[in-house]
């Protein structure tokens, strides 16, 4: 591809390239640039790109803020993070032009919403490619596993894969993370759902003000054509007032204020949740074998989005019913005493809500294990210890991906969350989880959080393979 069809779209502050020149391709690792590539010097967390273009032995155009003291060929841009996503774009042919894309962004929820979103639609027919934690899918083909949302080269690359593929509609999660990097720019999203905000990352955000600021400035003109937003949601009340002032389409959801989408006749039991779905006056009968209050909101999601895409509520009735549960969120498992919960709850809000749930399928006890990540938010900690306290009868306090940070740094701060005695540290999660399972009577259910379905540990720069399933299955007898 030639530089000028590269750099469309860009504001070029000054070259010394001749713009006709061939580009092979886009790299961001200075070790890996090849002659003929176009190199984009981005300043990170703790590197910045600049500063390894002396090093480079090859022939090639640095996309760069700055004008280089080099005798090297430049592009010089106003924002190199933005260029990055654009030029990836263009690279790939603008991979989204015959596609709808929908965006999922919030604190807890975002998977499971995708995934059934990506579930209905693809019962109704649609080819769907569906982008996210869980991995990356192409007509439910698993074809990669990266970041919640890749970098933008490997973003267009999918989206490119998936027009070749037929697919109508892509869903993607949205992390902060990639909001505040720009991944997205350049992506406009036909829908955009935002489920909730609540406390997270604060270890790169530094404050929830600036976290929340992020999320919600994803919802601009530039970026959204529709957004379906949670109105019960005290983050999602106050986006709604803002969108009100633009040209963005605004449909709201929710449970207890007025909402354009909402449910009534909500019942939650141990066959799952029943409720009917008032979609803009459109009325359904939901019946699903998911449970909880936070799924009725997902589905309430998920509906709404599916509705805007112009599916009748007929079709959703009977594609509802197929949606299960994504693996490691709220995966129920029989025991051979009562009952054994995986989910991936990290959050104070997460734990929250899913403690809450359990509690309403506990038949006696209620047994909570869980960590918090090492190197990660450790202002969340001690509310996550009294959340866990307060809701459950018994918890065992353990690891979770300390990365090089000290376990037991880790599980003092947790501890200070604690009124009470009712809990015992464990630092080794296996051990932890064994000792859960052997403390269970009948009819007792313990709670295993904060990992769901990831099948690693990371422990001083290493990922240990390990899985809450595996040690679930084997000493909890469960099916």
């Amino acid at each position: 591809m030639i530089l000028s069809n590269l750099l469309h779209g860009l504001n070029i502050l000054s070259t010394n390239v001749d713009l006709g020149t061939e580009i092979k391709d886009i790299k961001i690792n200075s070790h890996l640039v090849e002659d003929g590539d176009v190199f984009i010097c981005m300043k990170g967390v703790r590197d910045d790109g600049n500063k390894y273009l002396a090093d480079i032995k090859k022939s090639f155009v640095a996309i760069t803020e700055n004008v280089p003291n080099l005798d090297i060929k430049y592009v010089q841009v106003e924002d190199a993070r933005l260029a990055y996503s654009l030029i990836s774009s263009n690279y790939f042919a603008n991979p989204l032009k015959e596609m709808k894309f929908v965006a999922i962004v919030g604190t807890n929820g975002k998977t499971s919403t995708a995934h059934y979103i990506n579930s209905i639609l693809s019962t109704c027919g649609y080819k769907t490619g569906l982008i996210g934690t869980e991995g990356h899918f192409i007509l439910g083909e698993k074809v990669s596993h990266s970041l919640t949302t890749p970098d933008p080269y490997e973003m267009n690359s999918l989206l490119f894969k998936m027009r070749a593929k037929g697919v109508e509609i892509v869903i993607s999660e949205v992390s902060a993370h990639a909001i505040f990097l720009k991944k997205v720019d350049g992506i406009k999203a036909d829908i955009a759902v935002l489920t909730n905000i609540s406390q997270d990352h604060l270890d790169f955000f530094k404050d929830y003000q600036h976290y929340e600021q992020v999320k919600l400035g994803y919802f601009n003109e530039q970026n959204v054509g529709t957004a379906i937003v949670n109105i019960d949601d005290i983050a999602g009340k106050r986006l709604a007032s803002q969108i009100e002032k633009t040209d963005i389409k605004l449909v709201t959801y929710g449970l207890n204020n007025p909402a354009d989408c909402f449910a009534i006749d909500v019942y939650e039991g141990i066959d799952g949740i029943h409720f009917v779905a008032n979609l803009c006056d459109d009325l359904v009968d939901i019946r699903s074998s998911l449970y909880g209050e936070f799924n009725v909101y997902n589905l309430l999601a998920a509906l709404s989005v599916c509705a805007e895409l112009g599916i009748e509520v007929e079709a959703l009735a009977k594609a509802v019913r197929k949606v299960r549960t994504v693996k490691g969120r709220f995966s129920v498992l029989r025991a051979e005493k009562g009952t054994i919960i995986i989910d991936y709850a990290h959050t104070p809000d997460g734990l929250q809500q899913l403690l809450s749930t359990a509690r309403t399928i506990t038949k006696s006890r209620l047994i909570t294990v869980f960590g918090c990540g090492g190197e990660r938010d450790s202002t969340k900690r001690a509310l996550m210890g009294e959340i866990a306290e307060n809701c459950s009868d018994y918890v065992v306090v353990t690891t979770d991906n300390p990365r090089s940070e000290n376990v037991e740094h880790i599980l003092g701060d947790i501890e200070r969350g604690f009124a009470g005695r009712n809990y015992k540290c464990i630092p080794d999660r296996t051990e932890a989880i064994i000792h859960a399972i052997n403390e269970m009577l009948e009819g007792d259910t313990v709670v295993i959080a904060g990992k769901g379905n990831e099948e690693y540990l990371e422990v001083k720069g290493k990922r240990i393979p390990y899985s809450d399933f595996d040690i679930a299955r084997r000493w909890g007898q469960a099916k």
